[in-house]
């Protein structure tokens, strides 16, 4: 629908607006109206009315826009103008009771899921909508949010004070007793534990490290805490007071009354608790890998080093087996011996015994060694942290094996106690059970203690990666039936109206087998003809091969355009772009402390926390922005990162900068509002003393990957960091379902490592379409509807592989749906899904069914990708965007040689954040410019189509990242984005409060 459109007036609206005695109270009359009915609201001041609503209204009526500035707002006139509306729509006056009723609305419905305040407005006037009310005035309406949401977190915290006894409050005195602080690292000592060691994570795989993390646990659960008001609240919720007393100092919570200070220590204890064991699982698996990994690196030295590799060995088994054959009765040393010497055969015999079983059963000797001299002890007291449980029952012999290693790990003989009850089915691998179960000489059957031990912790590392085991009292190693909605079958028709499914799964299945039908026979008919795609026989198995296509044209115009935009602007400091977008969005108003309260003045909080930003996305550091501005200190800029710098509030910054860049675009130079995004990782250096750093197989080096999704044009939409080995289809799919802005992703653009079947499956639930650069095209293979089909598709028989298993979908579509509703509201991390259903839980039926359903997106994905070229271009292209935002990294995230100086992973993602954030604020301040020239005279119609599709906004040459960085927000640009200017200096409380809210909505 065009947007103009639902500015039009009725035919009945229209009279009544005609009845009025002036044509500014028909037009004020008729904008009262229309703007009530869309934002449940009046405005208060011109500068609130949308232009296009004016100019639709204004030729409706055959009234001059103009004659709204003789409007008054307030006057007599308009007060009864309101109460027509209100009769005319059917709304009534606020009463005591709606008061009342309201605030009880907030107090269930609004602040259990931690929402920021204008999102609570948003929320508030969506109710005075539903419920047929005028609302509050803005000042009254702050107000009642305001002391309903006191009185909500009263009760909150009198009703966890309540339950806690004398002993845990004793406890979380002690706890907070010492105010010494260290921000960066652990304090290696053996003092006891304290407030300040609690918020350090584990600093690395040393015994030490896990022997102190498991002091910790054991610290908190001497906590007697109320886990049953605490796993009632909103994860969003306890993550809101987690952060807040993460940004405390002892001193400061020990100011507090006594119901706040232990109710929110509780909150911060509980879940505190909770990512510690996190962390020591992931310890585990890490350990557990490593044995392996180690072992294998170890031995193929080994084979290197002591083997040479044996001239021409197939000849030499060619000869063997000639002369073994046509002599089968001769003597070896005649026979034999002339074709290959001896020597020759021994060093063959060598070399041949390092090609099969011999080379596993070396890297679990070497396991063996490691493990023994070792990792034992670690991996044993990381294993008694643990309380593992299992909803399984195929997963209970390994619970039982966990206790039998328990039970004897002081156990000094090489096997197990004959009486031993010791299960060996689905607890040990099958690669493992010739070491594990050892066959002695007088017949009887042993099991060796450490081989067991070391083959029941791979397989705890397989099935908790997966979720076949949980561990109690974990975050996201919890039961995974917690990770699902718990309403989804009272609320079955809603969420299937979610994700736009229908409810029949026959619905589901027949245009899907219809799309997959159609589409496989399209490419049968288009592969005779095609010339650049070709399905040929290599080694009796099909082999796509695409011919390369050419080189586009270079565009002729880009350059000029930079020069243009050099001259007329000269070099401009990136500090300078920071600065100009808050002093136009005043996106720093937007960001609140994660204490109770604040008390610095907005103007000074506006100046430090753009220090913060710029000194953090830059990664010059705080000392250097304090030093090139005399008017702040290094401590003031410390304490404003810790009290308002987090993460969440970057990335609510993030949103509302770029929702303002997709409004303000000018779709004759930048096309249409764009629903595709690009996603890609890059590799950085970080310090390496934390768990989320690692090697990386392909770049080498240690460090961690950043992960982007950038639309069309070069604009950042997400970014997030993640491990070098974690999967990116995770990250693909939490950059979709986290944005958080107003685009619309409907095509996502990827590398290999960005998809795999189960994202095509989880693409087609949710909606989206996934359109990967295949490195492997020409291994793939196609599905197709049924068996009595396979002949509809004679020329692609040679890549088709078998038929769907509709069944599959149909017995399992309904838990499929219930887990994807998971990712969708944000009960499930994707990288959690991803990993569950791996080929290692590959007998779960909703795993099969979503493979399923991947099959058909992939197929259908294949065939228009080998029958359209241009599809291959596009594809093509949106990964070279990603290219791009790569290079603008390094520019501006210069400090320290790029490297993220820091051991604290919330802090690693906050650079990148803020790296991004300055993606963002030069995209904006780009973004006008570009446009500014480019409607110039001169430039216009000069642009064809190859320069639109280099034009970046991420484009720098013209900025200055470097040198002394002080901050004037006296001084302006210049550069104003051609919208409405509103300067709220001038006007009063309410009014700023209005516009706030009118921004936010």
């Amino acid at each position: 629908m065009d947007k103009g459109t639902i500015y039009n007036l009725s035919d009945d609206e229209l009279i009544l607006a005609k009845t009025k005695n002036t044509d500014k109270n028909r037009l004020g009359f008729a904008v009262l109206l229309k703007y009530f009915q869309l934002e449940s609201r009046y405005p208060k001041h011109i500068k609130f009315i949308d232009p296009l609503m004016l100019n639709t209204i204004s030729n409706q009526l055959n009234i001059s826009p103009s004659m709204i500035n003789q409007f008054d707002w307030e006057g007599r006139s308009t007060k009864r103008f309101r109460q027509e509306v209100r009769e005319l729509l059917g709304y009534r006056k606020v009463t005591g009771n709606d008061i009342h009723d309201f605030k009880e609305w907030l107090c269930k419905n609004v602040f259990p899921n931690a929402i920021k305040r204008p999102q609570r407005i948003e929320h508030a006037y969506t109710y005075f909508r539903n419920n047929k009310i005028e609302p509050f005035t803005s000042r009254e309406l702050d107000r009642h949010i305001s002391s309903s949401h006191h009185e909500f977190e009263q009760q909150l915290f009198d009703s966890i004070y309540s339950k806690l006894d004398e002993k845990t409050k004793f406890l979380m005195d002690e706890l907070l007793s010492d105010d010494a602080e260290s921000d960066d690292d652990e304090i290696n000592d053996d003092s006891e534990i304290k407030f300040k060691h609690l918020k350090i994570d584990i600093p690395g795989a040393k015994l030490k490290n896990v022997f102190r993390a498991i002091q910790k646990i054991d610290r908190l659960k001497q906590l007697d805490s109320p886990v049953d008001v605490l796993s009632s609240l909103s994860e969003k919720l306890i993550k809101k007071y987690y952060h807040r007393i993460m940004a405390e100092r002892p001193s400061g919570m020990r100011e507090h009354k006594p119901h706040i200070r232990y109710a929110t220590f509780s909150i911060f204890c509980y879940f505190r608790s909770q990512l510690l064991i996190d962390s020591l699982a992931d310890l585990f698996m890490k350990l557990a890998h490593q044995l392996q990994t180690k072992s294998e690196s170890f031995v193929d030295k080994k084979i290197l080093s002591e083997v040479k590799c044996v001239d021409g060995k197939f000849d030499i088994l060619y000869k063997l087996s000639v002369s073994a054959s046509e002599n089968p009765t001769g003597v070896i040393q005649d026979i034999i011996y002339p074709q290959v010497g001896q020597d020759t055969l021994k060093n063959l015999a060598k070399e041949l015994c390092f090609k099969g079983k011999w080379y596993q059963t070396q890297v679990h000797m070497k396991m063996h060694s490691l493990y023994s001299h070792a990792s034992r002890k670690m991996l044993l007291a990381l294993l008694d942290s643990f309380t593992l449980k299992t909803n399984l029952n195929a997963t209970i012999p390994l619970i039982n094996g966990i206790q039998i290693i328990k039970t004897y790990r002081d156990f000094q003989h090489e096997f197990y106690p004959d009486d031993a009850n010791i299960p060996i089915k689905n607890v040990v691998p099958n690669e493992w059970v010739d070491l594990v179960v050892v066959n002695l000489e007088n017949g009887t059957r042993k099991i060796n203690r450490v081989n067991y031990e070391l083959s029941v912790f791979q397989e705890i590392k397989r099935q908790l990666n997966c979720k076949m085991i949980w561990i109690e009292g974990a975050y996201r190693y919890r039961n995974p039936d917690h990770d699902l909605p718990k309403d989804f079958d009272e609320k079955r028709e809603h969420y299937y109206g979610l994700l736009g499914l229908p409810l029949s799964v026959k619905e589901f299945i027949t245009p899907r087998k219809k799309e997959l039908h159609d589409n496989l026979t399209l490419l049968n008919e288009n592969i005779p003809c095609n010339e650049k795609v070709e399905i040929i026989n290599k080694d009796g198995s099909g082999h796509i091969k695409i011919s390369p296509y050419d080189p586009q044209a270079e565009p002729v115009n880009i350059k000029k355009l930079h020069q243009a935009i050099k001259q007329e602007y000269g070099t401009i400091n990136l500090i300078d772009m920071l600065k100009e977008c808050d002093l136009q969005m005043e996106f720093t108003n937007l960001v609140q402390t994660v204490a109770s309260r604040e008390n610095i003045p907005r103007e000074i909080l506006q100046f430090r926390l753009l220090l913060c930003l710029y000194a953090i996305g830059t990664n010059t550091g705080l000392k250097c922005l304090s030093s090139a501005n005399e008017s702040v200190s290094y401590d003031d800029l410390k304490y404003v990162k810790r009290r308002f710098i987090t993460v969440e509030n970057v990335r609510f910054i993030l949103s509302e900068i770029i929702n303002k860049i997709l409004e303000i675009r000018d779709p004759r130079i930048w096309g249409e509002a764009t629903t595709s995004v690009a996603c890609d990782s890059k590799k950085i250096s970080v310090w390496d003393q934390n768990l989320m750093v690692e090697w990386h197989a392909r770049y080498k080096g240690r460090g961690v990957m950043v992960y982007w999704h950038v639309d069309e044009n070069a604009l950042c939409i997400y970014s997030q960091l993640k491990t070098c080995s974690s999967s990116e289809v995770g990250a693909m799919l939490k950059g979709i379902l986290q944005h958080c802005t107003n685009m619309e992703m409907n095509q996502v653009y990827c590398d290999t490592h960005g998809q795999s079947t189960l994202a095509f499956g989880v693409s087609e639930l949710l909606d989206f379409d996934l359109l990967p650069r295949l490195k492997n095209m020409y291994a793939q293979k196609l599905y197709y509807p049924s068996s009595s089909q396979r002949n509809d598709y004679k020329n692609l028989d040679l890549i088709l592989k078998e038929p769907i298993k509709w069944k599959l979908i149909e017995e399992n579509y309904d838990e499929a749906i219930k887990h994807i509703i998971a990712l969708k509201i944000g009960t499930m991390e994707p990288d959690v899904f991803v990993k569950r259903f791996s080929k290692d839980n590959y007998q779960h039926p909703v795993y099969k069914a979503i493979i399923e359903i991947g099959k058909v997106s992939k197929t259908n994905f294949i065939c228009r990708c080998l029958m359209s070229e241009d599809l291959r271009i596009e594809i093509h292209e949106s990964q070279n965007v990603v290219e791009r935002l790569n290079s603008v990294m390094g520019f501006i995230f210069y400090g320290k040689l790029g490297e993220i100086s820091t051991n604290i992973k919330e802090y690693q993602e906050l650079g990148i954040l803020c790296l991004h954030l300055l993606q963002a604020c030069m995209a904006y301040i780009n973004t006008i410019i570009f446009q500014r020239v480019l409607s110039k005279p001169e430039w216009q119609n000069v642009l064809v189509p190859e320069d639109k599709r280099a034009l970046n906004v991420l484009f720098h040459s013209h900025i200055n990242p470097y040198g002394l960085f002080p901050l004037d927000l006296t001084k302006r640009l210049g550069i104003t984005a051609d919208v409405l200017e509103i300067d709220s200096r001038d006007e009063d409380e309410d009014t700023i409060l209005d516009e706030v809210y009118d921004k936010s909505a």
